[in-house]
């Protein structure tokens, strides 16, 4: 069992460093491209949104900085997860390891993308003067946690569905693009009609952004009720990717 384990381990470490490669495989910055990305998008962003909500938002590149690496977190994750198993059949065929290990690597290698653009949000903070909110700033490992199980359990599902249904990708993209413009990521909340609130907090993605923003940009705690919740949801997305994912993973090598 323990050399199991250890395989599953050294097979893990080798997924991530195989992510990494593909991901900046002959790019001449390499990875110096996850500080550079979210930060010409953020200048980019800034210019043209600015004047149109600048004036409603304080410190509008941090605003927009934060929820942005939020949803490209849940976005590349779920992305890269959903062809994890389909994009390594060769390697499928000849190991026993399980395959949950190739959905896992692809979450925690853009996990690691996602520290890096937090610490690029602590910069542009510093640079704006933004004030800092360390107390509340620490209840925030609440909704990334959240978001990580959140993840996690939607990429097992797709991985699935990927390896059944490959139409499933062209499908995801158009709800992710649903999904980025629903999530306030550079417009305010308060310029929705209230009637359509209820229909934005159905993304649970907006429940992150709008939770990590009130913990580290405004220094507020979020009502407590919507924090449970999340938790909650995401441990219940968690739990049914896990279900469906034990369910179909012996009969998945048969698609291959």
């Amino acid at each position: 069992m323990n050399l199991i384990n250890d395989n599953a381990l050294f097979l893990l470490e080798e997924i991530i460093k195989k992510n990494f490669a593909v991901k900046y495989k002959g790019s001449v910055l390499g990875i110096l491209w996850s500080v550079l990305k979210p930060l010409l998008i953020m200048i980019l962003l800034t210019i043209i949104f600015s004047n149109l909500f600048g004036s409603s938002i304080e410190n509008y590149p941090v605003y927009l900085l934060s929820g942005k690496c939020i949803f490209d977190f849940f976005n590349a994750s779920t992305n890269v997860s959903m062809r994890s198993l389909k994009g390594n059949i060769n390697i499928l065929k000849r190991t026993a390891a399980p395959k949950f290990v190739f959905t896992l690597g692809a979450v925690i290698s853009e996990f690691i993308n996602f520290i890096i653009t937090l610490i690029i949000l602590v910069g542009v903070m510093i640079v704006t003067k933004a004030p800092f909110h360390f107390l509340t700033s620490i209840i925030a490992i609440i909704p990334i946690i959240s978001l990580i199980f959140m993840i996690t359990g939607i990429g097992l599902i797709l991985a699935v569905l990927c390896v059944y249904f490959s139409d499933i990708q062209h499908l995801w993209g158009v709800i992710t693009y649903m999904l980025m413009y629903a999530s306030a990521i550079f417009y305010p909340m308060d310029i929705i009609p209230e009637p359509f609130h209820q229909y934005m907090i159905l993304n649970p993605v907006f429940w992150v952004i709008d939770q990590f923003r009130h913990l580290v940009l405004w220094g507020t705690m979020p009502d407590i009720m919507n924090m449970i919740n999340l938790v909650l949801l995401s441990a219940i997305i968690l739990v049914l990717g896990v279900i469906v994912f034990k369910k179909y993973e012996k009969k998945l090598t048969l698609k291959f």
